[in-house]
């Protein structure tokens, strides 16, 4: 048995030295990962792709180690959370995962403008799998108010559909 294991004493070796490697560029990384969710939401993909070339420029100016050609998704990104997103309808360009990437690390309610309604089937389809489900209400349904109050008590993901430029000033309470 102990010899059976001998190979695996090399390959933990070879794991916690790359562990240890990353360890000292998880700041930098992070730094990237978290300027690109709050500021590169309504960005294109070319303009988002230089925007984390300026933070990694600005990173390197300030002497902060960082991954090389560090990106959100890949700080970021879950290959199987990714896969699992791909089923529930999400294009698998790299826009469309950094905007999933971007809409489950937020740590407020996404705007979605959706004029092909991708967005709105991969939001269906995935809340199809959530244990409370997914409700989907319209800003003109006039029980809205109280079925959303009712969706969040139960933890339901709500989606909210064909919304104006303005939100109803009553909605606003409930969405912080």
């Amino acid at each position: 048995m102990i010899n059976g294991l001998s190979g695996e004493k090399e390959r933990w070796t070879m794991i916690v030295a790359d562990l240890t490697k990353q360890y000292g560029l998880v700041i930098g990384d992070s730094l990237v990962a978290a300027g690109a969710v709050s500021y590169s939401g309504s960005f294109t993909s070319q303009y988002r792709e230089d925007l984390e070339q300026i933070w990694r420029d600005a990173l390197t100016e300030n002497d902060i180690k960082f991954s090389e050609k560090v990106t959100m998704s890949k700080v970021l990104g879950d290959e199987v959370t990714i896969r699992m997103w791909g089923i529930a309808g999400l294009p698998s360009d790299k826009l469309s995962i950094e905007n999933g990437i971007i809409m489950f690390k937020s740590r407020r309610w996404p705007l979605m403008i959706d004029p092909q309604t991708q967005a709105n089937k991969f939001v269906k389809n995935l809340g199809k799998g959530e244990p409370q489900g997914c409700d989907v209400y319209k800003q003109s349904d006039p029980k809205i108010l109280k079925n959303l109050e009712l969706a969040i008590q139960y933890g339901k993901w709500v989606l909210l559909e064909n919304i104006n430029e303005s939100l109803d000033p009553a909605l606003e309470p409930i969405l912080l």
